[in-house]
């Protein structure tokens, strides 16, 4: 090896290990930056005319790229999770801790004490005045809660127009970044960049469930798990969102836009083609997934239970029963009820056996007033034990009879006459046995008809303080109820009401037999839920006492936010996990760089040295 050879390897030695130590220094002084990946330098080594060189110097970044799509996949189910715990635990406060004064069950059995003490005094005034205070606590407390459900679907509303705003300008930043690195060269300012475009990726993780690939160029494609391409180089789409700014109970999801009352994400490409992106489920995990979740189930089926408990409350004082009477046509059996005073939403219950030995079964025959209410809605449809169908009367009792007449098909014969309804089995060797037949009319009126005593003690202040008959015309009074639930003024004005049920003849005021009808519709008679209520993850019908349901919907929501909590703390642990595992490799170590210097500088000092030791023989030559 010549001279100049020397020379040369020992220059191009000299100026790899000056990089080096330029990138060891970049990484000491970085450590502790907020995204910054350690880098190290690869050279490419060079051997011609019997001298080693140094053809070229690359900057690299030192991280897994597996485990780093694995990180960004776990950030975006950690911030699906922490958003669904954050909601859940604001509603939990909402329903008070179990026990406490304000909890809804606390004021619920403050509710039925106050009856029990007036059942045992219903003469006392002051049991009367307890009966009313406690009826109005519980009805301004299911106001309450349902104006706080609404809340937190208004907060999500706006949390998924904030997330969007947010997506737009991450996917515009990323364009600037992403455009840089492909065009750029493997050095400390494209390592930087890389960066910069990572932390732009990973917080974008958060509000979307996204996948990346990227080409030979260095140019970065994302996708999100449900397929959408929203990133090519550049925006793929433009992420939109209608918002709405206040919602509430009827405020709904829905595919038609006439009929929708929440805002949409719509995705618009570059040639200005768009789709509905919570429609085709876009979004299965991240932020904005949670949001929509929360909006359009989770705080909707809260609302639904709170309309439950408040139209359960109403009915269930102001409903009479009327059983129907049992009647004979040749082999068949069956009975005749009246349908006089049904109002809409107002219900008549067929229950039957199919023969032999098989359990009773029922029909639920609900009034109302025009064909184009029907189809009842799908969470009133009841299910294989309890089929809620919807009967038009418009058309008169003829019209009536027909209708249930093919809901209920073959094994059973209706007809009527005038109000009265009759239903009979098949007879001798029958395959239906009609075992009851109920009308449940809704009491309008303070004072009783026909000897009840049903009242309507609470009513929709939405409706012009009406009485509440589960009317499903324009659309369901029970949606929403429990925000317009109030004590009947009439009963504050005259709290005799509470026992005196007729007044000619005049109930006696020491009558107990209201307040005990009251109490034992609240705590002994049992009702049907509807599936809209999803209490356990169930979508049937349930039955049960009001008293029973309101402990379950207490339950049922502590139970979802320890549910929740455990879920986002699973998932904070595993992201934790691949957090350690990404930066195993990416972060800087201190005590390694120190000994990598080390080893540089004595590379250098070497190099530096040859490069002396060619001086000084250069020197010589040229003195000979």
């Amino acid at each position: 090896m010549g001279l100049s050879s020397s020379l040369g390897t020992a220059i191009s030695g000299l100026q790899a290990t000056q990089i080096g130590i330029g990138v060891i220094s970049q990484n000491v002084a970085n450590a502790d930056k907020t995204g910054y990946v350690r880098r190290t330098v690869s050279t490419n080594d060079t051997y011609a005319g019997g001298a080693v060189g140094t053809n070229s110097t690359a900057v690299q970044r030192l991280l897994d790229q597996v485990v780093q799509r694995q990180l960004w996949q776990e950030s975006s189910g950690a911030a699906y999770t922490a958003a669904r715990a954050d909601v859940l635990g604001s509603l939990d406060q909402l329903y008070g801790a179990p026990g406490s004064t304000t909890a809804l069950d606390s004021v619920y059995s403050s509710f039925t004490s106050a009856l029990q003490a007036l059942q045992n005094d219903p003469a006392s005034y002051t049991n009367r005045t307890a009966v009313l205070d406690a009826a109005s606590q519980l009805a301004q407390r299911l106001n309450g809660l349902s104006a706080g459900v609404q809340t937190l679907r208004t907060e999500a509303e706006t949390g998924i127009a904030n997330a969007v705003t947010q997506v737009n300008e991450l996917l515009n930043a990323l364009t600037t970044v992403n455009g840089r690195i492909a065009t750029g060269q493997n050095d400390s300012n494209t390592a930087d960049l890389r960066d910069q475009r990572d932390l732009i990726v990973a917080e974008l993780s958060q509000y979307i469930d996204i996948r990346t690939s990227e080409d030979a160029r260095g140019n970065l494609t994302i996708v999100t798990t449900s397929g959408a391409q929203i990133f090519d180089g550049r925006p793929s789409v433009t992420f939109g969102f209608d918002q709405r700014p206040v919602l509430g109970a009827q405020s709904l999801w829905s595919s038609d836009p006439t009929q929708r009352g929440v805002g949409t994400i719509t995705l618009t490409d570059n040639s200005g083609n768009s789709i509905d992106a919570v429609a085709n489920k876009a979004f299965r995990s991240g932020e904005i997934a949670a949001f929509i979740e929360l909006r359009d189930k989770t705080l909707v089926q809260a609302q639904a239970q709170l309309d439950e408990i408040a139209a359960q409350l109403s009915s269930a004082l102001s409903d009479r029963e009327i059983a129907g009477t049992a009647v004979t046509a040749g082999a068949a059996t069956g009975f005749d009820v009246d349908l006089t005073g049904l109002q809409a939403g107002n219900s008549v219950t067929l229950d039957y056996k199919v023969t032999p030995g098989g359990q009773t079964q029922r029909f639920t025959f609900v009034r109302v007033e025009s064909a184009a209410t029907l189809p009842l809605p799908a969470n009133a449809s009841g299910d294989a034990n309890n089929r809620v169908v919807g009967i038009d009367f418009s058309g008169g009792p003829a019209s009536v009879a027909t209708q249930i007449q093919a809901a209920i098909g073959g094994g059973f014969t209706v007809s009527n006459a005038g109000s009265v309804l009759r239903i009979v089995d098949d007879g001798a060797g029958a395959t239906r046995d009609v075992v009851g037949l109920t009308a449940r009319p809704t009491a309008t009126g303070l004072a009783s008809a026909g000897g009840s005593v049903e009242l309507p003690f609470f009513v929709d202040a939405g409706a012009g303080n009406a009485a509440y008959t589960g009317s499903f015309e324009g659309r369901s009074q029970a949606l929403g109820y429990a925000g317009r639930i109030v004590v009947n003024p009439g009963l504050i004005a005259d709290r005799s009401r509470l026992v005196v049920s007729n007044t000619s003849p005049a109930t006696a005021q020491g009558d107990p037999a209201r307040p005990k009808l009251l109490l034992e519709r609240l705590s002994q008679s049992q009702r049907a839920f509807t599936s809209a209520t999803s209490l356990d993850g169930s979508t049937a019908t349930s039955t049960g006492t009001i008293s029973n349901f309101v402990q379950r919907v207490v339950a049922s929501t502590g139970q979802a936010v320890e549910a929740a909590k455990r879920l986002d703390e699973g998932q904070q642990v595993a992201l934790a996990s691949v957090q350690s595992r990404f930066q195993a490799t990416a972060q800087v170590n201190v005590d390694q760089e120190m000994s990598t210097l080390i080893e540089l500088q004595t590379a250098y000092a070497a190099n530096a040295r040859v490069i002396s030791t060619v001086k000084e023989l250069m020197d010589v030559l040229l003195r000979i």
